[in-house]
């Protein structure tokens, strides 16, 4: 807390994983108040890394979707180490903010079809998530998911081309995805099914109960069988 990354002081660290740290920061130049969320990605790129990094970053920042946390800056620290300023989005994650609110099964399916426009505005643009799971999805007060991290996956990828780089989450993850292959946009369609199985069965695809439990919502699928 306190530390400094170009115009933004951190506040606190909010997470960590597989693709770096994340830290609600404020602005600290003067020019205007606002919190975000500053992530600071794992490995330090190369020249060329840089240069696609950039490139990279541009195309994420053109992303414009009230279903997709923004990203608003970008850059390095003064060691070398890639940098992102997304916007702060304050919510529930997706499990969590289902089993609170004690959702039906329409409640749940409305869910996933909104993340599911989210995820089409990204793939017109050819910008593939390859991360989507239950803690990349906010759902905020007034019951609007948010993606987060959209293709943070892919810039750290743009750090280095080692194999090592790859990021997925075991259980979300297609089999091209595990085999090592091409990722394309059925990486997120695939990504988007299980999102939908663990909503409408409460359990994940290898049949453990998710956590929190999810209320049964048996009886409504009696009801449409």
């Amino acid at each position: 807390a306190g530390d400094r990354v170009h115009a933004y002081r951190v506040v606190r660290e909010l997470g960590s994983g597989g693709m770096g740290s994340v830290f609600l920061a404020e602005r600290a130049d003067g020019q205007f108040r606002r919190q975000v969320a500053l992530k600071v990605l794992r490995g330090f790129p190369t020249e060329e890394g840089k240069r696609r990094l950039r490139a990279e970053r541009q195309v994420l920042a053109e992303l414009d979707h009230p279903g997709i946390a923004k990203l608003l800056d970008g850059g390095e620290t003064t060691d070398g180490q890639p940098f992102l300023v997304l916007e702060y989005v304050e919510g529930e994650t997706l499990h969590a903010a289902v089993a609170r609110q004690q959702l039906d099964l329409d409640a749940r399916v409305t869910l996933v079809e909104r993340i599911a426009e989210a995820v089409a505005h990204a793939h017109q643009r050819l910008v593939v998530h390859r991360d989507l799971k239950p803690s990349n999805v906010l759902v905020t007060r007034d019951g609007t998911p948010r993606l987060l991290d959209f293709g943070v996956a892919r810039l750290l990828t743009e750090i280095s081309d080692e194999q090592s780089t790859r990021v997925y989450t075991p259980g979300y993850a297609s089999p091209e995805q595990l085999a090592g292959g091409r990722i394309t946009t059925r990486t997120d369609v695939f990504a988007l099914g299980v999102l939908l199985h663990e909503l409408v069965t409460g359990t994940r695809l290898d049949g453990r109960p998710l956590e929190p439990p999810l209320p049964s919502v048996s009886d409504d699928l009696d009801l449409r069988a």
